[in-house]
């Protein structure tokens, strides 16, 4: 199955087993309409089933089935949320997952210059991780002036500077 990370859980909220949780895309509407998800952290994961959502500041509320209390609740604290990726927040025109930007190789014409390992959220804006050819790493910013087209089916990221790999 494809699926997408689309938050992560924090410390429990209130009495009843709440858990706060942050949304990776900024929207929760996707949220609200979960009726299970799977939490993962390192090697673990857990299928669970969720009783309720609700909207809570910029995150949301969530509470799972047999997570009754703050203190149950709280072992579920880290733990990212995946979904199948139908269920994750709509994209716009011009807006990729971060799974989707990984592993395209950044093409100039017909010449692979690297592949996409990560995306690094910065306040500048995202940044693309490469893996060049030798093996160094380096990074683009994932910015008009420096990628093109990016084709997330065929996997190939234009690169319009690729000087910047330099």
């Amino acid at each position: 199955m494809d699926e997408l990370a689309i938050g992560r859980l924090g410390a429990p909220h209130g009495l009843e087993g709440r858990l706060k949780a942050s949304t990776y895309s900024g929207e929760i509407e996707h949220f609200l309409r979960l009726k299970s998800a799977l939490l993962k952290q390192g090697d673990k994961s857990l299928s669970l089933a969720i009783e309720e959502v609700e909207a809570h500041g910029n995150g949301v509320l969530i509470k799972f089935s047999g997570y009754d209390s703050p203190e149950t609740a709280k072992a579920l604290a880290g733990f990212e949320l995946w979904v199948p990726r139908d269920q994750g927040a709509p994209k716009g025109e011009d807006e990729y997952y971060y799974s989707e930007l990984v592993g395209c190789r950044l093409m100039d014409g017909e010449r692979e210059l690297g592949r996409v390992s990560a995306v690094c959220e910065t306040g500048g804006g995202q940044l693309l991780e490469a893996i060049l050819p030798d093996g160094r790493s380096a990074y683009v910013p994932f910015r008009k002036e420096f990628t093109g087209t990016v084709d997330v089916e065929a996997k190939r990221i234009e690169l319009l500077a690729p000087w910047i790999l330099e």
